[in-house]
């Protein structure tokens, strides 16, 4: 029974990383957000307060002039997915991995995001309209981390939690 436990405890970071796998599947077409982003926001109020923003990601120009309020907004909507996505597989992947000492398991934890990014990233490259990018196995492995330093904290929090609430049995 504690085996089937321990397989148990992989189904959601499988789950999850079918789930990025279907993402990634979809064509840049199917998952454009600019037109729900053109309806739901004013571009005046969005390029006079961010209008002055650009910077270089992959080689392009990152800023309202060259995407338009609705690319530069979809620009970081896109990454904040890739880092929580791979933030949520960094601790769920730290959860299933729960034997072991906690440096060892953010290791392999973060190793795993990390070639399972490049993976997702080769896969991009045979799907039409997208694009492989390194710097999103940058984000993605920094999100893994993220999320196994949080599955630290938690598990640090629970135990401390524990220590207070057992009974005093000296006396």
């Amino acid at each position: 029974m504690n085996s089937l436990r321990k397989l148990y405890r992989w189904i959601p970071a499988l789950v999850l990383m079918a789930i990025i796998f279907g993402f990634s599947s979809q064509s840049y077409e199917a998952q454009d957000l600019k037109p729900d982003i053109e309806r739901a926001i004013s571009d005046r109020s969005i390029a006079e307060r961010f209008g002055g923003i650009a910077f270089h990601y992959a080689g392009h120009e990152i800023s309202i002039g060259s995407l338009g309020v609705a690319g530069f907004i979809e620009f970081f909507i896109r990454k904040s997915a890739h880092f929580s996505c791979y933030g949520l597989l960094g601790l769920l992947l730290m959860y299933a991995l729960k034997s072991g000492g906690r440096p060892r398991r953010l290791l392999i934890a973060v190793l795993i995001s990390f070639l399972y990014a490049c993976s997702d990233e080769l896969h991009q490259m045979l799907t039409p309209g997208r694009t492989a990018l390194f710097q999103d196995v940058l984000i993605d492995t920094a999100g893994a981390i993220c999320g196994g330093l949080l599955m630290i904290l938690l598990e640090k929090w629970r135990e401390k939690r524990e220590i207070h609430i057992l009974p005093n049995t000296e006396g």
